[in-house]
């Protein structure tokens, strides 16, 4: 089945696509700073890293969650949904390639 070329649907799908690699570079970034000791408390980032992890699927919510050598915690859900999120993100990109006329 061919897809209907679309400006409108690639360019729908292009911005998806990068916010969906913002969203996972900052999972990226907030994994490897909750893995240091006290990092989240200084940052005053609690209250954020306690509202995404309610927003996390049940499935995956608080997977994987151990200490690391430096007193920190290291977040595998939140590194799982990181990769969701480039996975998607390379997805749209090829989508929105596909749509260019």
């Amino acid at each position: 089945m061919r897809l209907p070329k679309s400006r409108a649907f690639a360019l729908a799908a292009s911005i998806l696509a990068v916010i969906l690699r913002i969203f996972g570079i900052a999972l990226c970034v907030l994994t490897v700073v909750l893995c240091f000791a006290g990092a989240a408390a200084r940052l005053s980032i609690v209250g954020l890293v306690v509202d995404l992890s309610r927003m996390l699927p049940d499935v995956i919510a608080g997977y994987g969650v151990m200490t690391t050598p430096f007193g920190g915690v290291f977040r595998l859900d939140f590194a799982i949904m990181a990769v969701v999120f480039f996975a998607a993100d390379y997805l749209l990109c090829r989508l929105s390639r596909a749509l260019r006329p």
